[in-house]
């Protein structure tokens, strides 16, 4: 009786989690923050929303479905006064691509900066949703 009553219980906890689908679930997206390089003139980024919503967290939002997003990003330095520290971009994600956006500044002090979007495949979203599909170039 006690083993029935564990099987259910775990049935029941399991269920839900089974049923409902998840981000995972299908082809995605990811858009987040790259990493500094003082050789390159770039610092991290803040993702301050997509398509109007804020991420729980700024470096690495959730997954996003493709297709066309309007990215806002923020950028500080503690080096200089950053004149327009908050930009918005349009990236028109694919699917099984990463996307990470960093701050190309001019000079270290200038506070001038543009975005600049680099873009990587995602293995394990390539291996589970694009077999048999062409490389995308």
């Amino acid at each position: 009786m006690k083993k029935t009553l564990a099987a259910l219980a775990v049935t029941a906890w399991l269920l839900p989690g089974l049923a409902a689908a998840g981000p995972y679930d299908q082809p995605y997206g990811l858009i987040e923050s790259g990493d500094r390089s003082q050789t390159r003139n770039q610092e991290r980024v803040a993702i301050a929303r997509i398509d109007g919503k804020s991420p729980r967290d700024p470096r690495r939002p959730e997954p996003l479905a493709p297709g066309k997003h309007l990215v806002e990003i923020s950028y500080t330095s503690a080096r200089a006064v950053v004149g327009d520290d908050l930009k918005t971009i349009e990236i028109d994600v694919e699917p099984c691509k990463r996307y990470r956006v960093v701050a190309q500044y001019h000079t270290s002090a200038s506070g001038k900066w543009d975005p600049v979007v680099g873009v990587e495949d995602i293995g394990e979203c390539s291996r589970k949703f694009m077999q048999g599909q062409p490389a995308a170039k």
